[in-house]
């Protein structure tokens, strides 16, 4: 295949996944015209139209989208087959691009120890990206993710960190006002302070027990949720890194501590990815040091 057909490859998608000649233009650096050009060339060798092109709207047709995923899945095999050629060396060098849950854990646990780490590799340029959504490692960039909960993907390099364990957590005042809590059930009808988990679920032996968050304050913010409960709110739901440091200092007291709930915290790599010697390096990491940092953020 000639250098016409593999620059129009590119061009197209690069315009397929910006949506506008514009946007792609900005983004690798080639102008509007040499764009539409390039894909032009490609459509007319294919001899299909990739593209429907009109002055407000630009979509693809039918085969362009089947063309698109089939030539970003090709080209991100290439890419990967580059990069693990070019690793020539065990010198560290190259970018590493991570993505995490925000928040506490992320700011104050994954964030530290990546700067540390880049400090100690100036040669690699990690790039951390925060988000709460669920991150598909077979189609996204990503060389790490870091995820809760069990995972379903069997073919991707899994290590794990920790261990989570959900407290239930109320000021002393709120406590002391209100009826002894010793069982799930007798949250109805107390307000509680939730997050984007409303239901909360409570499983112990054979028993599973369902609360509705529904009543009192809400707020998707973990910091928030504490500051919530120690000035008396309610009850709250949150992960122990949020919640020991209060406890130790009497700020806050767990509730219906026999029904904890626990959740892993795993480093997840594409296959493709763990290969490089940089993103290995970077899982043996943080693996080492998180349990310490972790300990850290609980004082």
């Amino acid at each position: 295949m000639n250098n016409i057909y593999w620059n129009g490859v590119r061009s197209f998608l690069a315009v397929a996944e910006h949506g506008s000649f514009t946007l792609a233009s900005e983004a690798i650096g080639l102008s509007k015209a040499s764009l539409s050009q390039q894909v032009t060339q490609l459509e007319e060798q294919l001899d299909v139209q990739l593209l429907y092109r009109t002055t407000r709207k630009l979509r693809m047709t039918e085969i362009g989208e089947r063309y698109y995923e089939m030539c970003r899945a090709g080209v991100k095999q290439i890419t990967d087959a580059s990069d693990l050629a070019a690793q020539a060396t065990d010198s560290l060098t190259g970018s590493i691009r991570m993505n995490a849950v925000g928040g506490l854990i992320g700011e104050e646990l994954i964030a530290p120890l990546l700067i540390e780490y880049q400090q100690a590799h100036p040669a690699i340029e990690v790039k951390l990206e925060f988000s709460s959504s669920r991150v598909d490692l077979l189609e996204n960039d990503c060389d790490l993710v870091l995820r809760m909960g069990e995972l379903e993907d069997s073919t991707l390099i899994a290590r794990k960190l920790h261990t989570i364990t959900t407290r239930y957590v109320a000021a002393p005042s709120f406590i002391a006002s209100h009826p002894k809590i010793n069982h799930p059930s007798d949250l109805k009808g107390l307000p509680c302070i939730s997050g984007s988990v409303q239901e909360w679920i409570f499983a112990r032996g054979q028993q599973r027990i369902v609360v509705q968050a529904e009543q009192g304050f809400q707020i998707s913010n973990g910091r928030v949720m504490c500051q919530a409960a120690a000035a008396g709110l309610g009850i709250a739901r949150l992960a122990d890194v949020y919640t020991d440091a209060l406890i130790k200092r009497g700020e806050l007291t767990e509730v219906l501590s026999g029904w904890q709930q626990t959740t892993p915290l795993w480093l997840v790599s594409p296959p493709t990815r763990h290969q490089l010697h940089r993103v290995r390096e970077l899982m043996d990491f943080l693996a080492r040091n998180f349990k310490h940092r972790y300990q850290i953020v609980l004082t």
